[in-house]
């Protein structure tokens, strides 16, 4: 019988048929493109570079391509690393990079080092302990390195998108079904009127809009906070921040990019 308390939505097996079905060349080289104009071409490169909850593993093999001397990349979904790993084979970095199927809320997680950049993007308000997920990628910063955070904004709907993941992931499969495609066209609009542009063409980080559905739906634990609240958490750990990039929706992910102060 499954445990409540501690439901948690495999992304690993979104990746794996969002590898599988939609990555392409092109997609590959948007989600490149948008991790330059991110965090900057001339930052990666030589950098020692660690991407949490790495997913299909695209970013991590971004980052060896643009120049990064070395490229760690976790996730805890078996699924995730196996995606990530052909993933490798298809888009050839010229470093080989190194996946481990671990959680950063794992007490032996320092074990890996520290490095100049740490990037989580829309993973650490999934582990179902934010915060402490957030400290703890701080610790695995470098002097004068960076963190580049995604975090989903808080907005007055937060709790209902919490119930309605939670419901997802307890419903049967024909109900998870329905409920893509609910809201496959719901978000679809939504996007269009507030962001004005068409989901179905954004090609912003070489994204799937049809699999970034399911993982919204599924994506529980669920956690979410304000610009401010992340701003001032980091901040009084000796980081600055350097760049912020609104979400593009109010409950989309805003980014983050701060950097250790010595």
């Amino acid at each position: 019988m499954r445990n409540k308390k501690n439901v948690l939505f495999n992304f690993g097996k979104n990746w794996q048929a969002y590898s599988a079905h939609s990555l392409n060349n092109q997609k590959f080289n948007e989600a490149l493109n948008s991790l330059k104009e991110l965090i900057g071409e001339d930052k990666i490169k030589n950098s020692k570079f660690l991407d949490i909850g790495c997913g299909s593993g695209v970013f991590a093999i971004a980052a060896s391509k643009i120049g990064a001397k070395e490229t760690v990349g976790i996730d805890i979904s078996k699924e995730s690393i196996s995606a990530l790993l052909q993933n490798q084979k298809k888009f050839t970095s010229p470093k080989k990079v190194k996946f481990f199927c671990r959680s950063i809320l794992d007490k032996d997680i320092f074990n890996l080092g520290q490095f100049d950049i740490v990037y989580s993007w829309g993973v650490l308000h999934h582990t179902g302990k934010m915060w402490k997920a957030i400290e703890n990628s701080l610790d695995l910063v470098k002097r004068n390195g960076l963190l580049v955070l995604a975090i989903y904004n808080k907005h007055w709907s937060s709790p209902f998108w919490k119930m309605i993941k939670r419901f997802y992931n307890f419903s049967p499969i024909f109900i998870k079904k329905t409920l893509v495609f609910i809201f496959y066209w719901v978000i679809a609009l939504t996007k269009l009127i507030i962001a004005k542009k068409n989901p179905l063409k954004n090609k912003r980080r070489g994204m799937s809009f049809y699999y970034d559905i399911i993982d919204w739906l599924g994506g529980y634990p669920y956690e979410y906070a304000p610009k401010d609240e992340i701003k001032n958490f980091i901040e009084k750990k000796k980081f600055k921040l350097i760049k912020f990039v609104k979400a593009p929706v109010p409950t989309g992910c805003n980014e983050f990019v701060f950097q250790q102060i010595p």
